[in-house]
């Protein structure tokens, strides 16, 4: 889960309000995350990381169809709060822009993060019909 959040404090504050999902791979952990229910018929997807050696095989994508899938059951729209360089990745499933959490990143996290030569300042939230 650090791949995708590198603040421990920050996981173990979603850990304890939401459900976490283990995708394994031959009886070895491939991809986790967490999904959090929002009420209102709405849910988050808060961690999606897939094992560092296991990267680019598929696995996020696998998870977050399942998510997608077992989720229209119960919700009606599921939300992810990412940083600008992730959202082509979720467009793709078809998240589309939802809001944004200004200087998101800056205020809640220890140290700057930084993806891809980017600093992370902005969470941009997309969200999908379910």
């Amino acid at each position: 889960m650090l791949l995708a959040d590198p603040c421990e404090a920050m996981i173990d504050r979603y850990l304890e309000s939401g459900s976490m999902y283990l995708l394994r791979e031959d009886g070895v952990p491939a991809c986790v995350t967490v999904l959090a229910d929002l009420g209102g018929g709405s849910c988050e997807l808060k961690n999606l990381a897939t094992e560092e050696a296991l990267q680019n095989r598929g696995y996020a994508g696998r998870m977050l169809r399942f998510l997608m899938e077992t989720c229209a059951r119960t919700y009606q729209r599921m939300y992810v709060g990412t940083s600008g360089q992730m959202v082509p990745y979720y467009e793709r499933f078809g998240f589309s822009y939802s809001h944004t959490e200004r200087e998101f990143f800056t205020r809640n996290y220890p140290e700057p993060i930084w993806e891809n030569g980017f600093q992370c300042v902005d969470m941009l939230y997309l969200k999908r019909d379910l």
